[in-house]
């Protein structure tokens, strides 16, 4: 793809999520997306054959591309502890390289109703359940390897990524928490001291 094609590219996914934003995936028409990234509608459907195709691919290249190295690390050469440590890195950088804005998914799936995608919601799931397996599969070998002590490991899966989503959620998303934390505290929040908690307990 040459640099012109590719800046309308992302002339057109920029626009794209903006309007989504604004005015809610459903009002969004193709014509308001090319009017706001200063292009005909015609070169729109150059790129894109419609809305949906557009909004998947926001999808695709901000939020599913930034796992699909994570089943690598079933077959890493790590302990479970450190496979669980690269888990957490992962979704910690995914959150944080959105192109267009810091609260992409939060803007984009939240603020707009885009919910009422049928293809975004089939793929969400799927991302959602293949990241749970990857996680059950590393608790399982901990289990196994005499790593974690025997416990369940649906369990354990579920209550680890509510945990890490939501130490997610606290970093990147606007949560006030200004009457626990001041700002600087909030930054300083560090993800090895979050992981030995998660594996150690507050029992003393």
């Amino acid at each position: 793809m040459t640099k012109g094609k590719q800046s309308k590219r992302e002339m057109i996914l920029k626009a794209a999520y903006e309007l989504f934003v604004k005015k809610g995936y459903l009002d969004a028409k193709i014509i308001d997306i090319a009017d706001a990234a200063g292009i005909g509608k015609g070169t729109v459907y150059e790129y894109f054959d419609s809305k949906d195709a557009i909004f998947m691919e926001l999808f695709k290249t901000e939020v599913a591309a930034g796992y699909e190295k994570l089943p690598d690390l079933l077959n890493a050469e790590l302990d479970c502890e450190n496979k669980l440590k690269k888990y957490i890195e992962v979704e910690l950088e995914n959150t944080s390289r959105y192109t267009f804005s810091k609260h992409f998914v939060l803007d984009l799936l939240l603020k707009s109703d885009a919910f009422q995608n049928p293809a975004l919601i089939e793929a969400i799931s799927q991302l959602m359940t293949d990241k749970f397996r990857i996680m059950h599969q590393i608790i399982e070998q901990g289990i196994k390897q005499g790593e974690f002590r025997k416990s369940d490991p649906l369990l354990a899966t579920v209550a680890i990524m509510g945990a890490v989503h939501h130490f997610i959620s606290i970093k990147f998303c606007p949560v006030d928490l200004s009457q626990f934390a001041s700002e600087s505290q909030m930054d300083e929040l560090d993800q090895s001291d979050f992981l030995a908690l998660i594996l150690n307990g507050l029992k003393a």
